[in-house]
């Protein structure tokens, strides 16, 4: 009988990531939320509604406290041990890698990554962002292989590897395989800009089912996008003056159709109240649902001082303001 693949996700991209995958598998597979995502339950309905997974569990991740071991001698004789009994026993969570196909984990540096290693298990790891495996330099990974004994402990299993180093990796997904020298004898291409490009309109119309919470208006022509960037934690403005400075951007540059605000996860400022009107986009909703699941284009999208417009796709014009032209629109 075919076994479904289980999908371990940390991020919302990486959620989006596993929608589309699933939309090509033969058997449901089954999808894992670590609780870091914001709102995660809620997400988790919302999957679970369209069909796609057989089922969608959340771990809480943030609860799960420390089972790491000091000492060769601890970490040898009892880290696989210690740290599966943290999370089964303490922590009510399983996973029977047996029961899969093949498992696919974004953050194997994590708990759950922690814990696939304790078990033994055999996984597949994806990118955190598209291209990640695609630099000239990987520091972290290299600074990993350049510890004391890093080879023996590959082999014994002493401790754990993450970023694609521990044996039992069964694959590194990358962008494209010929811009990375990263594990030549694992690496997979699987380009997800391919992925998202292929969408067809009921996949789309899927993603926007998970992704925007509240309904898109019946018309968007002439739709503008926003894109602010909160400037207050780098001390460059303070609250007043950056709301009185958007307020002035979107009133010079964001006429002629309804308006859209998508803004960056980290940004907890309410745009509701400074533009009652306009959609306010899911801040936690990946940029790829922008550029690729959305019903309509963008016939402007605007920021302030910002490389956010770089990747984006969905705009027939793009428009990057300087800040000090932003705030000259204020004299």
């Amino acid at each position: 009988m075919p076994r479904p693949n289980l999908y371990i996700c940390h991020t919302a991209y990486q959620v989006l990531v596993e929608m589309v995958r699933a939309m090509e598998d033969t058997v449901a597979p089954e999808l894992i939320l670590s609780s870091v995502i914001p709102n995660t339950q809620e997400l988790a309905g919302r999957l679970s509604a369209t069909g796609l997974f057989r089922c969608v569990r959340v771990f809480d991740e943030t609860a799960c406290g420390s089972a790491m071991q000091k000492g060769v001698v601890r970490t040898l004789l009892l880290q696989r041990m210690m740290g599966r009994r943290n999370v089964e026993k303490y922590y009510g969570f399983s996973i029977h890698p047996s029961e899969y196909e093949a498992i696919y984990i974004h953050n194997d540096w994590s708990v759950l990554g922690r814990y696939l290693q304790d078990l033994k298990a055999s996984y597949i790891l994806c990118e955190d962002t598209m291209a990640s495996t695609c630099r000239a330099s990987h520091p972290i990974i290299e600074a990993q292989r350049a510890e004391p004994h890093f080879a023996l402990r590959q082999k014994l299993g002493y401790g754990y590897l993450y970023w694609g180093d521990y044996k039992r990796v069964a694959a590194v997904e990358t962008e494209c395989a010929a811009k990375t020298s990263l594990f030549p004898e694992k690496l997979r291409e699987d380009s997800k800009a391919d992925r998202f490009h292929r969408l067809t309109e009921d996949q789309k119309a899927l993603i926007r089912q998970v992704f925007l919470t509240q309904p898109l208006p019946q018309n968007a022509e002439h739709a503008i996008l926003f894109l602010p960037r909160d400037f207050v934690p780098d001390g460059l403005l303070d609250a007043e003056t950056q709301q009185r400075m958007f307020a002035a951007v979107a009133e010079t540059y964001c006429q002629g159709g309804p308006l859209f605000i998508k803004t960056h996860p980290r940004d907890s400022f309410d745009y509701s109240a400074l533009f009652p009107d306009a959609v306010i986009l899911e801040r936690t909703m990946p940029s790829e649902v922008l550029n690729f699941a959305l019903p309509f284009r963008f016939a402007r999208a605007v920021t302030v001082e910002s490389t956010v417009l770089k990747a984006l796709e969905v705009a027939d014009e793009k428009l990057e303001i300087p800040l000090d032209q932003a705030l000259a629109l204020l004299h």
